[in-house]
């Protein structure tokens, strides 16, 4: 199986206090492509491109490029909320077609655990979640650490300083879980990230991570099919051009 998923975000800092960064942000394009080397294309959907009306998971992911979010965020990266997730929800389902109410509920709360405030929140901070409360100097080490689906102890090195750019190297205990209605899945590893941030502001410039993790999988559907299951992730994050 492979899963690739791509996205293009627009964030604005909206206000800036002492403790607090406030953004408003939006998907401008959303990517999810899914294939099989038994069963062949499982999805494909790319917001940039033109959608056909018979075209369902098209329809309902365009409707993340079309509502407005709000992020409240720490200075160490620490994303306290996610505004806004309801209603781009509520859009999703609407850009999706006419379904009967009862389609439209099983279709919401499956959105809503991806793109709910929450899970947003958990998977942004995979990167921004990444600096100390106190000062640190080059070579010295700190550790950070988030929970939800994907679960990580963090250590972090401030490998370089410019006076434009930091260099950071992070190395991570993972632990990805989920416990939906088909299937389970316990995995465990390890990750490698390399971020170069801007000294400034402390905004990621570029990161990429790569994670190796291994455990099992259940298949709920097939008696409780427990199947080995390696995964390999990298992320690769960058700006590509700043909008006054």
């Amino acid at each position: 199986m492979h899963n690739l998923i791509e996205g293009t975000f627009i964030f604005k800092v909206e206000h800036i206090n002492d403790s607090i960064i406030t953004f408003d942000f939006a998907f401008d394009r959303f990517k999810m492509s899914s294939t099989s080397s038994m069963m062949g294309e499982l999805m494909n959907v790319d917001t940039n491109d033109s959608i056909a009306l018979d075209d369902v998971e098209g329809k309902l992911f365009s409707g993340l490029t079309t509502s407005s979010l709000k992020m409240l965020m720490l200075k160490n990266g620490d994303i306290k909320e996610i505004y806004g997730t309801g209603t781009m929800v509520d859009h999703m389902i609407e850009s999706a077609g006419d379904f009967n109410d009862f389609t439209k509920d099983l279709m919401k709360e499956a959105m809503k655990k991806e793109f709910g405030g929450k899970n947003l929140s958990e998977s942004f901070e995979q990167l921004t979640f990444i600096y100390p409360d106190t000062k640190v100097k080059k070579g010295e080490i700190w550790q950070t650490e988030y929970k939800g689906k994907v679960s990580a102890i963090n250590n972090w090195t401030l490998d370089k300083i410019s006076k434009e750019l930091l260099r950071i190297t992070g190395q991570s205990d993972v632990n990805y879980k989920t416990n939906d209605e088909s299937l389970t899945m316990d995995l465990s590893g390890k990750t490698e990230s390399e971020i170069v941030a801007f000294r400034p502001s402390g905004f990621i410039k570029s990161m990429t991570s790569i994670s190796n993790a291994k455990g099992t999988s259940v298949i709920k559907n097939m008696e409780g099919l427990e199947v080995p299951t390696t995964m390999t992730t990298k992320i690769t994050y960058k700006v590509t051009k700043d909008v006054q």
